[in-house]
């Protein structure tokens, strides 16, 4: 019977290391902000007052090191936009083109390269491109678990349009210089690195032409996407 009760004892240690270290490995923190060597922070599980914790990096254990990852971004936008020529006789019209970027985020700034492309088949087939830089300012900064982001976002490109075949002189080519600025939300629904984005705000676009001379648009302007980081 005492041999027994000595066998005993080591496997009750073992099943409670076990048990503890599975309810502290269930445990996440969240760093919110930080001042000097104090930090306050959200976590999940149970923290006793007093009591030292050793926080290990997730890498080491080959956990969300890229699965949840937003160092990079890679973006897809479809925009819709409402504007109007200062020229005379202009009126409302509404534009659609898709535009991708791919990014660096630094937490609370974002930035990188745009490019736009836009078809429209009519009598002729028109086609504009764009190529750009945008940046991102966030409220809060965008590290993995957050679900809304919210902030100001800005855009500036330049490009060509190209009415294609015709002999209509107002259809003749023209380059053009456009920025962007308005708030945006986005939204992780899972808290991962895949969501979604809703911006909208003021576009202003100046067409320059050897032809026709310089034309401004300006109004507003709104585009939802999706994007994931890695």
């Amino acid at each position: 019977m005492r041999q027994i009760k000595y066998l005993a004892h080591p496997l009750l240690v073992l099943a409670a290391l076990m048990s503890f270290s599975m309810a502290a490995h269930a445990q996440k923190i969240k760093v919110r902000k930080i001042q000097g060597n104090k930090a306050i922070v959200e976590f999940t599980g149970t923290l006793t007052p007093g009591t030292t914790y050793e926080l290990i990096s997730p890498d080491e254990f080959g956990e969300e090191s890229s699965a949840n990852n937003r160092k990079y971004l890679v973006g897809l936008s479809f925009n819709l936009g409402n504007v109007k020529s200062d020229a005379a006789n202009s009126v409302n019209v509404t534009q659609i083109d898709l535009s991708t970027r791919f990014g660096w985020n630094f937490g609370t700034f974002e930035l990188g390269p745009v490019f736009s492309y836009n078809s429209t088949i009519a009598s002729a087939t028109a086609t504009t491109f764009k190529i750009g830089a945008f940046g991102d300012y966030n409220m809060i900064s965008n590290i993995p678990g957050e679900a809304f982001l919210y902030g100001l976002g800005v855009i500036g490109d330049f490009g060509q349009h190209d009415p294609g075949s015709t002999t209509v002189v107002d259809d003749f080519k023209y380059d053009l210089f456009e920025v962007f600025v308005g708030p945006f939300v986005k939204w992780f629904p899972t808290g991962g690195p895949y969501g979604f984005r809703l911006d909208a705000g003021y576009i202003y676009q100046r067409q320059s032409s050897t032809t026709l001379g310089t034309t401004t648009v300006s109004g507003f302007s709104s585009s939802l996407g999706i994007f994931a980081y890695f």
